[in-house]
């Protein structure tokens, strides 16, 4: 009896994955909590990719663990194509700086780089500093006084503020949070320091003045704000982070699922709408191969556990 119903499963997913695809709602995962960059990026494709799949794109929050949680989840999913996940940075740190519950390369299909871009390393707007340079001369004349925030243990964030407390030569205190977004919030409120954030999450409150940015992390300047120095010719050499947002699907999705949810993407980033709301937050449209995604995984999880080693800061994960 047993045999005849893991052949009836069989059949069944068999079946399934012989309708055309896709033939009902996709659910976008998002490891983080609502208000950050990966969950603004998310929901500003959803709507497009909605309309050039023909189904319903839903975002799904799964907070915790600096996304850990809800990669796992994804991870977990039915290889169908049903739910996907849209990782970020953290997606990667995760893996090298602890045991994360998936491994990025081998647990995941690549489909595409949605957009990149750097982070923006911001203040509380009454912290009495305006450059690099002042923010490095207030900690080490203020020991131990200042503070940064995160969206948790080995997110980029997290090891941007270690990075940055090693090179200068400064003490922070490391503030975790559940996500991004309530994070930033209380950089915002001024009851947190500082924080290295997307650009996609703190751009527009840097313009509005109610932060102060002081350099992104790009190894270059932003084409998209240009009169933000790097963290690099700000004083602080060889520092470069550059986050990605990157669409993939559980292992063992079939290959045209792969290729019809990336020509689907495809079509939606170069949509005027999207490119003008990606830009306007710090982003460019990417749109590479699955195995161009594959790659920056692969070379972002190198990099990270080099920098781990560098910095001192232990790891316990993949690398």
């Amino acid at each position: 009896m047993t045999r005849a119903f893991a052949c009836i499963a069989l059949l069944v997913s068999q079946l399934a994955l012989a309708q055309p695809y896709p033939g009902k709602p996709v659910r976008l995962i998002v490891g983080l909590a609502p208000g950050g960059a990966t969950d603004i990026m998310a929901r500003t494709l959803a709507p497009g990719l909605s309309e050039e799949l023909g189904q319903p794109v839903v975002v799904d929050n799964r907070p915790g663990a600096a996304g850990s949680i809800g990669a796992g989840i994804a991870a977990k999913a039915p290889p169908d194509g049903y739910t996907l996940f849209l990782a970020s940075s953290s997606f990667t740190s995760n893996a090298v700086l602890q045991h994360a519950p998936y491994d990025p390369l081998t647990d995941f299909e690549p489909i595409t780089n949605v957009a990149s871009a750097p982070f923006l390393l911001v203040v509380r707007s009454s912290l009495p500093v305006n450059t690099v340079a002042e923010l490095i001369a207030y900690a080490k004349a203020n020991p131990g006084k200042l503070n940064f925030a995160s969206s948790g243990i080995g997110s980029t964030a997290h090891l941007s503020g270690e990075l940055l407390k090693r090179a200068a030569g400064i003490e922070m205190t490391h503030i975790v949070y559940r996500g991004a977004g309530p994070a930033l919030a209380d950089v915002l409120a001024g009851q947190v320091d500082l924080m290295f954030a997307s650009m996609v999450s703190s751009l527009h409150h840097a313009k509005s003045g109610k932060l102060k940015a002081l350099a992104v992390t790009s190894a270059r300047r932003s084409r998209v704000v240009p009169e933000f120095p790097t963290v690099d010719e700000a004083g602080v050499p060889g520092f470069e982070i550059t986050g990605y947002f990157g669409l993939l699907a559980p292992a063992h999705t079939p290959a045209a699922v792969v290729g019809a949810v990336h020509s689907a993407v495809q079509r939606a980033i170069r949509r005027p709408d999207f490119v003008e709301r990606v830009a306007a937050d710090g982003a460019e449209p990417d749109g590479c191969t699955p195995a161009e995604l594959r790659a920056i995984l692969k070379r972002d999880m190198e990099k990270l556990a080099g920098l781990l080693k560098e910095a001192g800061i232990p790891g316990q994960g993949r690398n």
